[in-house]
């Protein structure tokens, strides 16, 4: 699968359109007031709740790739090629 990833420019664009469609569809929601009996606060609780699962993400990420270099002894910024002692 990630060898189809990397060749094919088709198959990332549909991976792409496929993660993204859920993003468009709570905006769509939100922004044409599709909840009509649904409250102005409730959208903005749900839109709330879907950036803070968004900086989540973006944190985990963050956080796995840094817990990842401390594991392995590299240091952040730093090459032991540019004459850094330690």
């Amino acid at each position: 699968m990630r060898a189809l990833y990397r060749r094919s420019r088709a198959f990332r664009v549909v991976c792409w359109v496929l993660l993204l469609a859920p993003l468009w569809q709570i905006l769509e929601f939100v922004s044409d007031d599709d909840f009509q009996k649904y409250s102005h606060t409730g959208d903005a609780i749900l839109l709330t709740v879907w950036m803070l699962f968004a900086a989540w993400a973006w944190w985990y990420g963050e956080d796995r790739d840094r817990r990842r270099k401390a594991k392995t002894g590299e240091r952040d910024g730093a090459d032991s090629r540019d004459g850094d002692a330690g």
